[in-house]
């Protein structure tokens, strides 16, 4: 699971004309969902400022936890690399896990996407990121962990968890 969220989107929102708004959002969906589709992701939301996108269904691939961080730090990196007249900061979170991928709601309103512990826990992370993180669960750097050895960790106190989660603060090269 990842989520990518802008950092002071609503500050911005009140200085900037709603078409120069608009305008830098598009551009940071673009980036987002070139970046998901790259790593063979499914772009699950594009809300408000935010994208969400998971890996690993609905086509099956052993090491999502890899394409997740790759996203994530591609965008992070794609953001940072713009004219700083159109740049975004962003933040990002990814846990790796079990979920319920498929369709919810009922009638003629339906919505394929994924519910979880999983899913909490990413859009928690994305929720903690300072402008430029990526933090990842234990479980997510495992799989990545010898391209980041000197990554620190934290262990963060989020809404709905009795218990810490221990995240790796990644960030874009």
């Amino acid at each position: 699971m990842l989520f990518v969220d802008v950092r002071g989107f609503t500050p911005l929102a009140e200085k900037l004309a709603p078409a120069e708004v608009v305008e830098r959002l598009n551009r940071f969906y673009a980036i987002a969902s070139e970046a998901i589709f790259e790593q063979d992701g499914t772009l699950d939301k594009l809300v408000g400022d935010q994208a969400m996108a998971f890996f690993g269904a609905p086509l099956a691939a052993r090491d999502h936890p890899r394409r997740a961080v790759t996203t994530g730090l591609k965008i992070l990196r794609m953001m940072n690399e713009l004219v700083p007249d159109q740049q975004l900061q962003v933040g990002a979170g990814i846990a790796s896990g079990e979920a319920f991928v498929g369709n919810v709601g009922a009638g003629a309103v339906t919505d394929y996407t994924v519910i979880g512990d999983t899913v909490n826990i990413a859009a928690r992370l994305q929720n903690a990121a300072g402008p430029g993180e990526l933090l990842v669960t234990e479980a997510t750097y495992a799989q990545v962990a010898s391209q980041f050895p000197d990554a620190p960790s934290v262990d963060l106190e989020l809404k709905g968890k009795n218990l810490p989660i221990r995240a790796w603060i990644l960030h874009a090269l």
